[in-house]
């Protein structure tokens, strides 16, 4: 599993499980796009300004958004040029989406 922190040309910082899509399985293969599994939108919470927080050693708050929230699709081809950033996250950010993830899994199964 890749999770990545994705920052899009619209400005949206997603995290997510991201993985490649390419046109066949042969070695001269080639990449279509890329594929978000599980994209959620990360915003920062509270009113203390990012300098003070990273100045004084404070934890952020962040706040998961579903990407699509008008979607029950879990997975999102997209194209390479909508991308600007992609960068792994901090180990807290990753264990949080990964705790997300698996309570929504359960609350799922729960359901059915």
């Amino acid at each position: 599993m890749a999770i990545q922190v994705i920052t899009l040309k619209t400005g949206d910082r997603i995290i997510t499980e991201l993985k490649e899509i390419f046109d066949s399985d042969n070695d001269d293969k080639k990449g279509i796009c890329l594929l978000m599994d599980e994209p959620y939108i990360l915003n920062l919470e509270g009113s203390t300004k990012q300098y003070l927080t990273e100045e004084y050693g404070m934890e952020y708050q962040v706040r998961f958004s579903k990407w699509n929230p008008y979607s029950k699709d879990t997975q999102f081809k997209l194209p390479y040029d909508c991308v600007m950033t992609v960068s792994n996250p901090e180990d807290n950010l990753e264990q949080s989406y990964k705790n997300k993830i698996r309570q929504k899994q359960e609350l799922e199964n729960d359901a059915n």
